[in-house]
């Protein structure tokens, strides 16, 4: 018998919860890749999209810092550090987020959040914030494109961040105040 939608989505998203607690708790490189595998196991479809999501979203800040500090251990000891605490720091991430967006993508965040009206508003506001910033990053990306005769490089970006970032934050504070607005005209 088959659980009813809610209550599949409560337990999931509480099951991906405890498998995040406890995959923080790991340190052994070994047992790091076999939870990974598992939870490839566990969520066979759909893996090319969620590993290519925590290639892109989380294996570029967890190796560089793995990188950083190994070099600057080697600076500092004169020789090559253990490599096996920094395995472990790239793995568990990139572990714990394969699991996070395989259960986010299988629940249905509304419903299992249904009984928790807060929690219902705070979906709410985080998924407008994250679709607004989207849309202004887009923006922002076509318009440093439209005003250059060649593609913008990452020194191009990094140096109209500051206007990005300050009309990110004022976009942020007013959809935040609209949903806000919405959601109580709404009865929330």
């Amino acid at each position: 018998m088959a659980w009813p939608e809610p209550r599949r989505s409560q337990a999931l998203l509480a099951g991906g919860a405890a498998a995040a607690f406890a995959l923080s708790a790991l340190t052994d490189p070994r047992l790091l890749a076999a939870a990974g595998a598992l939870a490839v196991a566990a969520f066979p479809g759909g893996f090319a999209r969620t590993a290519r999501r925590v290639a892109v979203a989380v294996l570029p800040v967890t190796l560089g810092l793995a990188l950083v500090s190994i070099a600057f251990a080697r600076a500092a000891e004169g020789r090559w550090p253990d490599l096996t605490p920094w395995v472990a720091l790239v793995l568990r991430p990139a572990v714990i987020a394969y699991v996070t967006l395989s259960v986010v993508r299988r629940a249905d965040l509304f419903r299992a959040l249904a009984p928790f009206p807060t929690a219902t508003r705070l979906l709410v506001l985080t998924l407008g914030q994250a679709h607004a910033l989207r849309l202004l990053a887009a923006e922002s990306l076509l318009g440093l494109r439209s005003r250059m005769p060649r593609r913008p490089g990452a020194l191009d970006v990094l140096r109209g961040a500051g206007g990005i970032t300050a009309a990110l934050l004022t976009l942020s504070l007013r959809n935040a105040r609209d949903v806000a607005d919405a959601m109580r005209s709404r009865g929330f």
